[in-house]
């Protein structure tokens, strides 16, 4: 099965990394940076591509003969990527977020029969999918805590923060 990452950077890159450790999956990085490339192919067996990421007709081209896609670009990028995999007929998951409204693209994707999962980052995202669920399951949910990772051990100023998402979109 054929997959491709748009976007190399931390969450893309761990994305791959996880995709590449099952042999059903030929998995592809697409980026702008050739290092980020060399050291994921270093890493495992992963493709890299060096490509425009803020070219809708470059996207459309890559993910053409893609089982899988999966979004991992910067904030900026979001919505036009998502809109450029909707419009190749492309499934995709996506963990990038977006100032836009990504369900503005709901007619879209019912357009061209896509389903794309939207802004499905750890948390927000997949936790409150998962606590969703087994909310579902018990006859009465009291209380919830979702506990995120971007907070280190030892905070230190100025940020007292872990950078596990673009800093620009953290500003």
């Amino acid at each position: 099965m054929k997959a491709i990452v748009l976007g190399g950077g931390f969450v893309g890159s761990i994305i791959a990394k996880d995709l590449a450790q099952d042999k059903d999956f030929q998995v592809s990085v697409v980026d702008q940076s050739e290092r980020v490339l060399n050291k994921l192919a270093s890493e495992a067996n992963i493709k890299g591509i060096i490509g425009d990421l803020a070219n809708a007709d470059n996207i459309k081209k890559l993910v053409a003969d893609q089982d899988i896609v999966l979004g991992a670009v910067p904030e900026v990028m979001g919505f036009n990527m998502l809109k450029a995999v909707v419009e190749a007929g492309k499934n995709i998951a996506d963990v990038s977020a977006a100032p836009e409204n990504q369900l503005d693209l709901d007619d879209l994707a019912k357009k061209h029969n896509v389903t794309a999962v939207v802004e499905m980052g750890v948390a927000p995202g997949m936790s409150n999918l998962l606590v969703g669920y087994v909310d579902s399951l018990l006859d009465k949910t009291e209380r919830v805590s979702i506990l995120v990772g971007g907070l280190p051990v030892v905070r230190e100023w100025p940020y007292e923060y872990m950078l596990v998402f673009s800093l620009r979109c953290v500003i």
